[in-house]
């Protein structure tokens, strides 16, 4: 009987902490990350601010009076809260560092807009983005990127080029999706 009992309660205890962490994970990973990675390996350290300084909205066209200039590397995000491949992709967004340098050797501050594609005003700027660009329908879906002139919509294109696209400085050349336009320098 008591054997019975221990397999039960390690099975009881496996599901809880699946479930758990499919659920809380994605929305304390950005703290666990700031508070104790950080610490432990300080290499890797992006930043002492929370992420949540880094993420701007359209509609403001800043966030703590920290405007988007021609020399930031703009990266829109399109999400859902509900989508588990923007949860499995959580990570390297809020792990993005909040400066790069690009390849002449000037500092460029990364400005990441994320636009929840549940949101109806965001919805409807993602949506004329489709249009404008030609974005087929089969491609229009969540996580997506745009840096440049590339829309990245597969988890594995996003994890590949992201990186790589803002070294490369295509960020400085992503266009404001509001139609507002960059402050100058």
């Amino acid at each position: 009987m008591n054997k019975k009992i221990k397999i039960v309660g390690v099975i009881v205890a496996l599901c809880v902490s699946f479930l758990l962490g499919w659920r809380v994970m994605p929305k304390i990973w950005p703290t666990i990350r700031l508070n104790y990675i950080n610490r432990l390996f300080p290499q890797l350290q992006s930043s002492s601010e929370p992420v949540d300084q880094f993420i701007y909205t359209p509609k403001s066209n800043s966030k703590y009076g920290d405007p988007i200039s021609e020399g930031d590397s703009l990266v829109y995000y399109f999400y859902k809260d509900n989508c588990s491949y923007c949860v499995a992709l959580s990570p390297l967004i809020s792990g993005l560092p909040d400066q790069i340098t690009l390849p002449d050797g000037s500092p460029s501050k990364i400005k990441l807009l994320c636009l929840n594609k549940n949101e109806e005003n965001y919805k409807k700027i993602i949506t004329e983005y489709y249009e404008r660009h030609n974005i087929p329908e089969d491609q229009r879906f969540v996580p997506a990127i745009v840096i440049g002139d590339k829309y990245l919509y597969l988890e594995e294109s996003i994890e590949d080029e992201l990186m790589n696209s803002l070294v490369a400085g295509e960020g400085l050349q992503t266009e404001m999706l509001d139609g507002a336009q960059r402050v100058p320098e």
